[in-house]
């Protein structure tokens, strides 16, 4: 997939908030760490409960997303989507004052953290 699609993609799931009730989307920030957490810890559990599927697969869709478009991240060979979103849940659950923060600038800098690339 082009890097292009990829970006208008990620671009597309943030903006967009159809995961609230019509009356909770002014009260809610969808776009922050604290509600797509919601579907990543989903995304951890087997089966992923239904309520939670299409959440799931947000967090699981930025974070792809991410770690194709970040140079500066080295996953190891045997990287597995599962893998990449326990690093963002652990990472992010460690820093529990900025989940009212943006999801995907949170999961950028915990990407980049868990798995820096060696300095050339």
């Amino acid at each position: 997939m082009k890097m292009s699609r990829v970006l208008a993609i990620l671009v597309g799931l943030s903006m967009a908030s159809p995961w609230a009730a019509p009356g909770a989307r002014a009260q809610q920030d969808t776009g922050s760490a604290n509600y797509i957490m919601l579907g990543c810890e989903a995304f951890l559990l087997d089966p992923i409960p239904t309520s939670r599927l299409l959440l799931a697969g947000v967090c699981a869709g930025i974070i792809d997303t991410l770690q194709v478009m970040k140079p500066n991240i080295c996953l190891p060979g045997i990287a597995t989507r599962r893998l990449l979103v326990r690093g963002v849940v652990s990472y992010i659950n460690t820093i529990p004052a900025r989940l009212h923060e943006n999801f995907i600038e949170l999961a950028s800098e915990a990407l980049e953290q868990t798995w820096p690339c060696a300095p050339k």
